[in-house]
């Protein structure tokens, strides 16, 4: 079978668990942390597929920079600039790092992530006709 998205899955699945280099950024596999994140910072870029075409050319730069920040930065430091919502300083910040002849390589590294992403976002649809929770597995 040559689904497109079933070889993205593939490609997302068999990624090497070392991190990415980009110029002087080691950016962390992308996890289900990371797509968890990316919700919740409202990342759109690695959420919905087709909201890349939608975006204005500085919302797609924000978004790319939020996300390299996120994979470079400490985990924890990440995690506490989000829980504490100073997470936007953080990255404002973390863009006087990022030196202008490193951006076509982020890019470039960026976007195939967000592909790999994108092939392995899962949306949980409603069975039809489901009127309420009749029909969802029992707790145990």
């Amino acid at each position: 079978m040559n689904d497109p998205r079933l070889l993205q899955l593939d490609a997302a699945y068999a990624e090497d668990i070392a991190p990415a280099a980009v110029g002087s950024l080691r950016l962390r596999p992308f996890s289900l942390g990371t797509l968890n994140l990316c919700r919740q910072l409202k990342l759109t870029l690695f959420t919905e597929p087709k909201s890349e075409n939608t975006l204005s050319e500085e919302e797609r730069q924000w978004q790319l920079t939020v996300f390299a920040w996120l994979q470079s930065a400490p985990l924890r430091h990440v995690m506490a600039a989000v829980r504490s919502g100073s997470w936007k300083e953080e990255v404002a910040e973390f863009e006087f790092s990022l030196s202008v002849d490193t951006l076509p390589t982020l890019i470039a590294e960026i976007s195939r992530i967000a592909t790999l992403a994108a092939a392995a976002a899962v949306e949980v649809v409603p069975k039809p006709g489901a009127t309420d929770d009749k029909d969802a597995p029992p707790k145990s």
